[in-house]
């Protein structure tokens, strides 16, 4: 057996060489590494990395490590796989920058050229002239501020008159609007005047108060008011627009302005009553007029909106800030006399006016430039009393001393609320639009 174990262990570790044998340590130190080829009871041969052949003694070897030549292989090629799939990985980063970076410019220039689209398809240059009629109501006369300034007399003289009108403040007026559009781009400039004219029956009654001053005295009697009236509310504008973002389909603009307005109301009334106790006729007819200017400035939003080719709806909406006088002249001719007595008296006072507007315009085309519209409007001031005066009666045997109480006093210790007046227009038009392109 013993002698077997010599003879077996060559054969043992050459089959064992053969798969496994990579590094040869020798006593010296020296390693060698490579493929076992041979090996006999005396020597092992190699066959090193760089293809060459050694045959090392048995006995100066110390160890030989064992192992699968796959594994070797794979860790000798390791590195040089690692390199260029590091490689391939940095050309394929590269090229997905890239291709974002082209994306992004491609993005880019589409969005440069269709907003180049929008600015080329956005560019205006046309006259537009449109003319429009309909009815509406309006609001012109300061009728509350002034029954107040008659009850104010009744209080603080001896004798003099006052009045409840009963119909409504707000009358219905026949309208119409004339309007010039001038586009060039961004910059618009609108000149825009609206007339409205309305009739209504003057109702309601008076109060009259004939003496000294002392109550026991006085003969106070009441009488029916019957007449008519004639409103004409008259308005221009001039507004200049800008459009910070043109926009083919739908622009939006920034507007400011200059408005102008003038009410003028006119009436013819009949006051009838009895003969009083003391034999006074209170019966009489006036003839009054009021009228009412203001001027100043307007600012706000406009827009278009233009959608299935044919069709557009166009709109404003502006804060009004105006400021203005009121007047009041009335002229009375008294049944108490033979064959009668006229009187006159005014008033006269300046009022601050804030509000809004709004337009909306739907226009379609019907061929060509030629186009048709419905427009409804809105405008509604709110007038705040600043200073005023009572004009005081001239000519001999008309002067009122009330009226210098009133002028100084009325103002201060009268209900607040009578002072506050409305101007208001409101309409629904029709009309035609034609435009003239430049």
């Amino acid at each position: 057996m013993k002698k077997l174990i010599p003879f077996l262990f060559p054969i043992f570790l050459f089959l064992n060489l053969s798969l496994r044998s990579e590094t040869i340590q020798l006593k010296s130190g020296e390693k060698w590494e490579g493929s076992i080829l041979a090996q006999d009871k005396d020597s092992v041969t190699i066959k090193l990395a760089d293809g060459n052949r050694k045959v090392l003694s048995k006995s100066v070897i110390q160890k030989i490590s064992f192992g699968k030549k796959s594994e070797s292989t794979s860790l000798k090629k390791e590195p040089q796989v690692s390199e260029d799939q590091k490689k391939i990985q940095e050309e394929k980063l590269l090229a997905e920058k890239q291709k974002q970076e082209d994306e992004i410019r491609k993005a880019k220039e589409e969005q440069q050229k269709k907003r180049e689209e929008q600015l080329s398809y956005a560019k205006r240059h046309y006259l537009e002239a449109a003319l429009g009629a309909g009815s509406g109501e309006s609001q012109a006369e300061l009728r509350p501020f002034f029954q107040t300034i008659q009850y104010a007399g009744l209080i603080f003289g001896s004798g003099g008159q006052a009045e409840l009108q009963s119909n409504p403040y707000k009358s219905k007026n026949h309208n119409g609007t004339a309007r010039l559009f001038y586009a060039w781009d961004r910059f618009t400039l609108e000149i825009r005047g609206t007339e409205a004219k309305g009739n209504f029956d003057v109702s309601g009654l008076q109060t009259l108060s004939y003496g000294s001053g002392n109550n026991s005295s006085n003969s106070i009697t009441t009488n029916t008011l019957l007449g008519n009236s004639e409103t004409k509310f008259q308005k221009v504008s001039s507004r200049i627009g800008f459009t910070p973002y043109p926009h083919p389909v739908f622009d939006f603009q920034i507007v400011g302005g200059v408005e102008r307005i003038w009410t003028k109301t006119t009436q013819k009334v009949d006051s009838v009553g009895e003969i009083t106790a003391t034999g006074m006729n209170p019966n009489r007819t006036s003839f009054r007029e009021t009228s009412h200017p203001l001027k100043g400035y307007s600012i706000g939003i406009g827009y278009e909106w233009k959608f299935l080719e044919r069709f557009t709806l166009q709109g404003q909406i502006l804060h009004l800030d105006m400021q203005g006088p009121s007047s009041l002249r009335s002229n009375e001719f008294r049944m108490d006399g033979s064959p009668f007595r006229y009187s006159q008296n005014g008033l006269d006072y300046q009022w601050k006016s804030t509000g809004t507007e709004v337009n909306v315009k739907f226009s379609t085309k019907i061929k060509g430039d030629f186009s048709l519209f419905i427009e409804a409007s809105n405008m509604t001031l709110n007038n705040k009393l600043k200073s005023g005066y009572i004009t005081e009666n001239e000519g001999e045997g008309n002067s009122d001393p009330s009226q210098i109480l009133l002028k100084s006093y009325g103002p201060q210790i009268l209900i607040p609320i009578f002072y506050d007046s409305k101007t208001i227009l409101s309409y629904v038009q029709v009309g035609a639009n034609y435009r003239f392109n430049f």
